[in-house]
């Protein structure tokens, strides 16, 4: 080895005294076939990397073997609680499968996954709306290994998993209109062309329920931004008459609330008690822990869909996994 210069594999093999095919399947980690490496051979190819501070080439090794060894993480945007929680997963989980996560916002992961970047992707934030999409056909044409989290899709070569809010959102409002009828709302703007009612609607459909007319004086829209909603907080608690209870589409939006409501001294959940949507990891350990609306925990799940599609232990056409949504009673309201 030239001084200065990087070691090589051809480096490895002549300080360990074996063959380069050697030093190949040792480091690639097989087990089985018709190959036998005995122990002691291993641990000289070992010895050698660490004597010499060989680091493979990554890149060359998945060329060799049409994989990168990478998984995409497609989400919106690294503030919002779930699309973090759900970045934090897929960094915990994937390494233990031989796979490193990288973490695309907004609509990069069209490009990077149809120029072949990475051997699978996780999508976060396709619009509840979308009942098919052009890039995920042509991956799935391609058999790239997908994941997506939608209420709307429907498996077609890769697989959903399918949040169910509708129920669960009603829950909230049943329990909010139970002993409230000033209830406010910081909704996403998730209006447009829908297959399925918005959270917002279940908002409305709960005071209906109560028979609570819509007050418009009670609603804002976040525009899914933290200051927005922080403000629309704000706003609402600051009425003549302010609301005793809110209903926030997304926990961003409600623990914006909360942080509002103890900024003008009030107090949660004796002087308003809120609830968010969504169950995120955010919500749970805030003080004090958030009332909220969502599943059990699903992100290590949507993680382990993709491994197993990665590893072809998922049907070929795709599957459907449900995910029911329920109230999460915590420290933002009141119990009985």
């Amino acid at each position: 080895m030239r001084q200065g210069s990087k070691p090589t594999i051809r480096d490895v093999a002549e300080r360990a005294g074996v063959s380069l095919t050697t030093v190949s399947y040792v480091l690639s980690g097989r087990h089985g076939g018709t190959t036998r490496i005995s122990e002691p051979t291993q641990e000289r190819v070992k010895d050698a990397v660490r004597e010499l501070g060989y680091v493979p080439n990554q890149a060359a090794r998945g060329m060799r073997r049409g994989k990168t060894d990478l998984v995409a993480v497609a989400i919106g945007d690294l503030e919002w609680p779930w699309d973090r929680a759900l970045a934090a997963a897929a960094a915990k989980i994937l390494p233990e499968h031989g796979y490193q996560p990288v973490i695309l916002l907004g609509n990069a992961w069209r490009q990077f996954m149809l120029s072949g970047g990475a051997d699978g992707v996780i999508l976060g934030f396709i619009p509840e709306d979308v009942l098919e999409d052009e890039t995920m056909t042509e991956l799935a044409r391609r058999g790239v290994a997908q994941v997506v989290i939608s209420e709307s899709m429907q498996p077609a070569g890769f697989d959903v998993l399918a949040p169910e809010s509708e129920d669960g959102i009603a829950q909230g409002m049943d329990f909010l209109t139970a002993n409230h009828t000033r209830i406010a709302c910081i909704r996403r703007g998730e209006e447009g062309r829908r297959t399925r009612p918005s959270r917002y609607s279940g908002y409305a459909a709960g005071l209906k329920r109560a028979g609570i007319p819509v007050d418009d004086a009670l609603v804002r829209t976040s525009h899914h931004r933290r200051d927005v909603a922080y403000q629309a907080a704000l706003d609402l608690l600051r009425l003549p008459e302010p609301p005793t209870a809110i209903l926030a589409t997304d926990d961003m939006e409600a623990l914006q609330a909360v942080r509002a409501a103890f900024r003008l001294g009030l107090r949660v959940p004796e002087d308003v008690q809120i609830v968010g949507v969504g169950n995120s990891t955010e919500g749970q350990e805030s003080d004090p822990a958030l009332t909220t609306v969502g599943p059990d925990p699903i992100f290590d799940r949507v993680v382990t869909m993709l491994v197993d599609r990665l590893e072809q232990r998922s049907p070929a056409e795709g599957t459907r996994v449900p995910a029911p949504w329920t109230l999460q009673l915590r420290g933002t309201t009141l119990q009985d």
